[in-house]
């Protein structure tokens, strides 16, 4: 096991427990019952539009948003298409990038359509969506790199969105953390002013920590789940499976990053890196306010019609948002 994930097994213990909410664990067991493949016995095509028929049928509808467009830009290998939310208030907004999960093989813009409407209201902020490339057809690194264009093009660019002037924030849920962080030290975190990381994916894809062993297995997100996604992404090669942009835990650099936002879930197979990954960034000097969930599974940002949790983590992120920007807390 990666010795930060041992050092964090003290610090685990202090977080908050709880049961399964009782949203979660109806729908766990109707998918048990369903009998349906595990997600891994799937092609890339099938998995992908499982996750898109989720996201749509498990969200409620979100809040209302002035405009949404698309608009494309020239990204390291192929063309990028960029998703633009703009909230109802007067402009010009602070900016935040959002990075989609979805074990960076799955997730589009569309699968996290209600995610960036609603930070987009709630944090009254413009939000800009990056449809990057995804695993096995383009393996890392394309995801960081397509991420770290995006941000280099917003930070030229957002003022004529709509946007104002001055630095971006980041955030990305699940790999999209991983992503957001990746750029954020790509960049030495210069133009970035705040950093989200929810759920974030953090450690050597060879790790075993003591979360996944407890939650790996029947609650949506399993080990083998994260093996294929990881084979995918990474193949066998020792250097990409031990690279520094994939085992952050493994890795430096965290010094000058901004200002950031950590969500770890307590019954979900990150949790354990999650914790790591935040006392890492403290010991570089990061700020950090961690949320937990105790009672939460992954991917609850789209499970909003299981469990306010999602909507509760989203209004979590977006007022911290705020307070990032100098700005009260909405109402």
């Amino acid at each position: 096991m990666n010795t930060d994930l041992q050092a964090q097994n003290t610090a685990q213990a202090t977080l908050a427990k709880a049961p399964l909410e009782p949203g979660f664990a109806a729908f766990l067991q109707q998918a048990a019952a369903a009998g349906a493949p595990p997600i891994e016995r799937l092609t890339p095509a099938q998995a992908r539009q499982m996750y898109r028929q989720i996201s749509a049928e498990l969200s409620q509808d979100p809040p209302a948003v002035a405009s949404v467009r698309d608009l494309s830009i020239a990204g390291p290998a192929s063309t990028l298409t960029l998703r633009v939310y703009t909230p109802p208030s007067q402009g010009p907004w602070p900016t935040l990038l959002y990075v989609h999960g979805g074990g960076f093989l799955m997730g589009d813009l569309d699968t996290h359509d209600a995610v960036c409407r609603t930070l987009c209201q709630m944090a009254d902020t413009l939000v800009v969506a990056v449809d990057y490339r995804l695993a096995p057809e383009h393996p890392f690194p394309a995801a960081p790199d397509d991420v770290e264009a995006t941000v280099r093009w917003l930070q030229a660019h957002a003022e004529s969105l709509g946007g104002q002037p001055g630095p971006l924030a980041l955030a990305g849920d699940s790999a999209g953390a991983q992503l957001s962080l990746v750029a954020a030290r790509r960049l030495q975190g210069q133009g970035i002013r705040a950093l989200g990381l929810i759920y974030p994916v953090a450690a050597h894809p060879d790790t075993q920590s003591a979360s996944q062993r407890e939650h790996g297995q029947g609650k949506f997100l399993t080990r083998s789940a994260m093996d294929w996604f990881n084979q995918a992404y990474l193949g066998s090669d020792p250097a990409h499976r031990g690279h520094p942009e994939v085992d952050l835990l493994g890795s430096t650099g965290f010094e000058g990053l901004p200002a950031t936002w950590l969500a770890t879930l307590g019954h979900d197979p990150l949790c354990d890196e999650g914790v790591a990954l935040g006392s890492r960034l403290r010991q570089a000097g990061v700020p950090v306010r961690h949320q937990h969930y105790p009672g939460a599974i992954h991917a609850c940002l789209h499970f909003t019609r299981l469990s306010p949790t999602g909507w509760q983590l989203m209004a979590d992120l977006a007022q911290w948002l705020r307070e990032q920007d100098g700005r009260a807390a909405k109402r």
